[in-house]
């Protein structure tokens, strides 16, 4: 097979049209079309249905296209890891965080960047439906995301957990005691994180109130918990409930313990089961598993789901 024909058929796809993708790979439209052509002829199927100004993509093109992205992501990754084998460890790390690990790469980076000079990266913080889509389609390298998780397709090593606070506006007296509970926030106005699907952390806390009885005062909710912390340190009378590793440590607003229901983080790292991992990438797995895991684990999830390779 030819995978230059792979590699124009996914670039057709992911700009939508010829002229775009012919743009990108810098030729020009007839030649585009005539490799597409070539790659349905070998593989003997029908990859889009093609109209007098668009196309659409067929179930088997679909298909191939998430097969093309895994194999791409091999010969790509491996060209590199071969011609820098001798050197240093050195490349590009493309990593996605979702909101509740921010803290992880805030604490990460500046050691990452002494111990692997010649490493470059790009940070993708998003929300964890959005990081899953763009881990399917080979976009990243690794992510920092959340359980549960949407699609199965990844190897997954589990990292230390954070216990969730009320963290209070300056305008809003906190109350004395060190921890709070539904109750006690049934009159505060809240600042929630809430990813798109409505789940993880967010969809636990309004769960934990309506079994108590408990209609809440969601004043706003969002993807990104540095807005409500930002919001608070600016006077907004509310109180947020978020972990506590993302508290930043010169916070002065007030935080008290939630007891939520036993409510905490399930922070992972996660990457595709069929994708190639660069050396570059499994250094920065390395130092992450080993820097944020767990005190509790007993189990060496990095030799058990890397050490095949």
């Amino acid at each position: 097979m030819d995978f230059k024909r792979l590699e124009y058929f996914c670039s057709l796809v992911e700009f939508g049209s010829f002229s775009k993708a012919a743009t990108s790979l810098h030729i020009s439209q007839p030649p585009l079309s005539q490799r597409i052509k070539e790659l349905e002829e070998e593989l003997g199927v029908t990859l889009i249905h093609r109209t007098s100004r668009s196309f659409q993509i067929t179930p088997a093109g679909e298909e191939l296209y998430h097969r093309a992205q895994f194999i791409l992501s091999y010969i790509h990754a491996f060209e590199k890891d071969f011609l820098r084998s001798g050197d240093p460890v050195s490349g590009h790390v493309r990593i996605g965080v979702c909101p509740p690990c921010n803290s992880f790469m805030l604490e990460a980076l500046p050691e990452l960047q002494k111990l692997y000079p010649q490493l470059t990266y790009r940070l993708w913080l998003m929300d964890n439906q959005s990081l899953e889509r763009h881990m399917q389609e080979v976009h990243l390298d690794l992510c920092l995301a959340q359980l549960p998780l949407k699609n199965q397709n990844y190897r997954i090593i589990p990292l230390r957990s954070s216990h969730y606070c009320a963290l209070y506006g300056s305008g809003l007296a906190a109350p004395r005691k060190k921890s709070v509970r539904p109750a006690d926030l049934k009159d505060v106005p809240l600042l929630l994180s809430r990813r798109r699907d409505d789940g993880g952390s967010y969809n636990q806390i309004m769960k934990t109130f309506q079994k108590e009885g408990i209609v809440p005062q969601v004043f706003a909710d969002t993807q990104d918990v540095r807005i409500m912390v930002e919001l608070l340190s600016r006077g907004l009378n509310a109180a947020a409930i978020l972990p506590e590793s993302e508290v930043p440590k010169n916070c002065t607003l007030e935080c008290r313990r939630v007891h939520f229901n036993d409510l905490c983080t399930l922070p992972v790292i996660l990457v595709l089961r069929q994708a190639y991992i660069s050396h570059a990438a499994y250094r920065v797995i390395q130092f992450l598993y080993e820097r944020f895991r767990s005190p509790e684990d007993r189990k060496d999830h990095l030799s058990q789901l890397f050490g095949e390779e």
